[in-house]
């Protein structure tokens, strides 16, 4: 009998893209909490606050940034780079089976990350973390054929490096060396040339800066490059021993590791955050021990305590129910964490929106759980249309040489899935009445208390509201929107003043009467504005769907369903102050025709319309698309 030869695996086959049914879940969510940890700590980055002094912010927002350094500082960037590693352990295994090389292909795929980093670092973000993943992945090529053992020493050894390198005798030598490195950053700080350049720079300043400062930017590596490392070695060792695929028989490794990690991670990051901004409470050879140190350490172990925690909470049916969403961000994680830099950059520096240093952490902290609500949104739209992320298929497309397959066969797209699943048991029932009614019992407050903010909030002059910044405004608004909850809790709502020639004292009870009218008149006029439109858009969306006008108008539709209204009704008054400063003339016309008179009613109709109807208008044109096709 003649034999056939057999031909060796090609790269293409040997690392095709893991089968929806085949991924493991929880990995997902994990990537997807991750990218919301990152996006979390970025964002004091984005605003301009992550080096701002504490003392110099309002209570609220020095409460806001300890939060955010405590909780996500050094411990998200080390979960992706856990995940990393195990990552490389998933495609050592798949090449193996296939019988193909893995080297070549892994190198090159680093390459790539190498150049997206790049690319991300100078024309977006300088915040990057790409081309430290690219190039300290290449290294990770000489353990994947390690023991276990010679794994966890590599772990222990890289973690303590920064640890003994931060001792009072090394650290003021090697504090020394890195300062000079360091010093043309430092200097264009003191001078506060990179405020003004993200605050006021064009587009092409900004690059110019980047490319100015990349190599000092990149100097932070020497610092915490090997813990990075480390725990690129530790996924690769959970990766080898299998531990996610096969969880249920590690879960005592997970409760090990959630209650040793709070147990050291808690102490050493109160020390860190508290010697940060305190640094006389350590003598001050101790401070490089008590900050870079203590974070070394402190950072990768709450970094396994959420991994632990988010593992354990996931062997539990409703909760992985409520996790799930988290996976869809984390399938593509890449496209995010750009996207997330691309919204951010826009939003806050000075050729998008021009709000660095301008909105504190409280508000920077709120906006990142909306954009990230979004996210959410967008990622399980998009995945039920194509196999991953648009930035995943172009590094795989670039990997390999040629275009990738992208779009779902329109039979393999998940059907929608159901509110309430028929296995539903009583203690879900439980839980899904409890979070209703906490829900309305929330909506309610919010409605109370934002009705009473916008008392504070508006300004009584259209224009001269247009010239103060949205810090401005909101911040006495909300010092006296506390203040007058206080006194309604002792059960004196007081009185308030109307009026602009002539000032009207009015009791506040008769005022929010006035408002809750005004708003079911709004609440009426919007449904309708959204009925009106929304079945007018369906109807046309669903006759072409496939052109793209069909296509653009369903991407509205789940931005309009993703974006909080509170977060629509910032976007469009900051639209409307951005655009009067640049062009004298409000983006809403006043009442009347003269643009200066103080009394202006359209704004505050027109606007409430626009936010109340967005949300229906969103929904009533999906049901109505949906229908009709």
């Amino acid at each position: 009998m003649e034999k056939t030869k057999t031909q060796p695996p090609t790269f293409t086959k040997a690392m095709a893209p893991v089968r929806p049914q085949t991924r493991i879940e929880v990995v997902d969510i994990l990537r997807g909490f991750a990218i919301l940890g990152i996006l979390i700590f970025n964002m004091l980055s984005f605003s301009g606050y992550l080096y701002w002094p504490l003392d110099q912010m309002s209570p609220i927002n020095r409460a806001a940034a300890l939060f955010v350094k405590f909780a996500t500082q050094a411990k998200f960037y080390t979960l992706f780079s856990f995940l990393f590693g195990w990552g490389m352990s998933i495609q050592m295994e798949r090449a193996a089976q296939r019988g193909a090389r893995f080297a070549p292909l892994f190198a090159r795929r680093m390459l790539i990350l190498l150049l997206i980093g790049l690319t991300h670092a100078i024309l977006i973000w300088d915040g990057d973390i790409l081309v430290t993943y690219a190039v300290l992945g290449l290294p990770l090529l000489l353990f994947r054929k390690r023991s276990d053992k010679a794994l966890l020493v590599a772990v222990v050894v890289c973690i303590l490096i920064p640890v003994l390198l931060s001792t009072p005798g090394p650290a003021a030598s090697f504090r020394e060396a890195y300062g000079r490195l360091f010093e043309e950053w430092r200097e264009e700080m003191m001078i506060g040339y990179q405020t003004n350049v993200h605050s006021q720079g064009s587009y092409l300043e900004l690059v110019l800066h980047r490319m100015r400062s990349i190599r000092s930017g990149y100097t932070g590596v020497i610092y915490w490059g090997t813990h990075v490392f480390g725990m690129f070695l530790l996924g690769l060792y959970f990766g080898k021993r299998k531990i996610f695929h096969h969880v249920s028989e590690h879960l005592p490794l997970f409760r090990k590791l959630m209650w040793w990690g709070l147990i050291t991670g808690v102490p050493l990051n109160l020390i860190f955050v508290a010697v940060t901004n305190s640094p006389s409470l350590v003598p001050p050879d101790y401070y490089d021990l008590a900050t870079r140190g203590a974070r070394t350490i402190g950072g990768p172990a709450l970094c396994l305590c959420y991994i632990s925690i988010i593992v354990l909470l996931a062997q539990k049916k409703d909760w992985r129910r409520r996790l799930s969403p988290l996976g869809a961000v984390g399938r593509m994680a890449l496209s995010n964490y750009l996207f997330q830099s691309i919204v951010c950059t826009l939003f806050f520096y000075g050729y998008g929106l021009g709000l660095y240093h301008r909105l504190g952490p409280a508000i920077t902290l709120a906006l990142t759980f909306a954009l990230y609500r979004l996210q959410i949104s967008l990622s399980d739209w998009w995945l039920s249309r194509y196999r991953f992320g648009p930035a995943e298929w172009m590094w795989r497309s670039l990997t390999y040489g040629k275009f990738q397959p992208l779009a779902l066969a329109r039979g393999a797209r998940p059907k929608m899935r159901a509110a309430v699943s028929d296995d539903q048991t009583l203690s879900d029932w439980v839980f899904f009445i409890a979070g209703r009614l906490l829900f309305i019992t929330a909506v309610a407050f919010a409605i109370v208390y934002f009705c009473t903010l916008g008392l504070r909030l508006s300004v009584n002059s259209t224009s001269l509201g247009r010239r103060l910044g949205v810090q401005q405004v909101a911040e006495p608004a909300l010092d006296q929107t506390i203040t007058f909850f206080e006194d309604a809790l002792r059960g004196d709502l007081g009185y308030t003043y109307q009026g602009v020639t002539q000032r009207a004292r009015v009791p506040v009870t008769e005022v929010l009467r006035d408002a809750y009218v005004e708003s079911g008149r709004l609440l009426v006029a919007a449904i309708g504005l959204a009925a009106l439109i929304g079945i007018g858009a369906g109807g046309l969306a669903a006759s072409r769907k496939h052109s793209p006008l069909g296509v653009s108008t369903l991407t509205l539709t789940v931005i309009g369903v993703s974006i909080p209204s509170f977060f629509l009704a910032l976007l469009l008054r900051i639209a409307d102050i951005m655009f009067y400063r640049h062009t004298g003339v409000g983006l809403v016309p006043v009442f009347g025709s003269a643009l200066d008179r103080t009394q202006s009613i359209l704004p505050h109709v027109t606007f409430p319309a626009l936010v109340l109807a967005a949300r229906p208008l969103a929904h009533i044109t999906r049901v109505t698309f949906v229908s009709i096709s």
